[in-house]
């Protein structure tokens, strides 16, 4: 694989961990809608509520830990493409000035 692929591969792959990230923000807010009240439940009433509301709050918490190690995979990514990119162009710099005439 090239430089130039691998940069180029670098950066679609920061962008699928961003959408990712992204899917996993909407989803956990959709989640933290899902709220009911223990009257929702009818007779079940209050175990069921607060079964209900430990499972949809860990889910909650699940797609929040999920959106933030995706948004750093992708943020690691872009790391990782700026510094080859700037160690590329500081070769090019020395392999220039080590032609010229001084």
């Amino acid at each position: 694989m090239t430089f130039k692929a691998s940069m180029e591969a670098l950066t679609k792959d920061a962008k699928r961990w961003d959408d990712t990230a992204a899917m996993l923000q909407r989803a956990r807010a959709d989640c933290a809608d899902m709220t009911l009240r223990a009257q929702d439940f009818s007779f079940m009433g209050g175990d069921v509520h607060k079964q209900y509301e430990e499972v949809r709050s860990f889910m909650e918490d699940y797609l929040r830990d999920g959106e933030r190690e995706t948004s750093g995979a992708a943020d690691a990514l872009r790391k990782v493409h700026n510094t080859y990119q700037g160690s590329d162009e500081a070769a090019i710099q020395r392999l220039k000035s080590s032609w010229e005439w001084h």
